[in-house]
């Protein structure tokens, strides 16, 4: 199915990576959000677990092998042209995930890759989904990581 102007909601993923106070961010490479920063991810494929594509889709587009530790929230994003038709709507799982090993690099899916300061990371040009994601983690603190679905 077509990402721009689909029949319904796609099911998306994102790999949230945290160091100490960084979190691990990308630039986008394509739409919707191109040259935004946002958290690794992409579609699930047919067949495939949300969380085995959580983990693929870190390694494509940073080059890190990780670990799902669980599911940190569910998160909406719907972008509306302006006729008011639905451009693209997807509902994403954000997987928390320990990296363990691989080398930080970027794929063709991202321009840039780097850990950034949490606090800091708002004052970014980040996707809609990634600033609430990011709010939520900021909000949540430290038991962020001890409270996943």
């Amino acid at each position: 199915m077509a990402r721009e102007y689909p029949a319904y909601p796609l099911a998306g993923v994102g790999a949230v990576v945290l160091r100490g106070t960084q979190i691990l961010l990308i630039r986008r490479g394509s739409n919707p959000g191109k040259g935004k920063w946002s958290i690794p991810g992409g579609m699930i494929e047919p067949g495939e677990a949300p969380e085995e594509a959580a983990l693929r889709e870190l390694e494509e587009e940073t080059g890190l092998l990780g670990k799902v530790r669980g599911l940190f929230g569910v998160y909406n994003y719907v972008e509306r042209d302006s006729d008011g038709r639905v451009r693209y709507h997807f509902v994403i799982l954000d997987y928390l995930i320990d990296p363990i090993g691989g080398e930080l690099r970027p794929s063709t899916d991202a321009l840039e890759a780097r850990f950034v300061e949490l606090a800091g990371a708002q004052s970014l040009d980040l996707t809609e989904t990634a600033r609430s994601l990011i709010n939520d983690l900021i909000k949540y603190g430290g038991r962020a990581l001890g409270h996943c679905y």
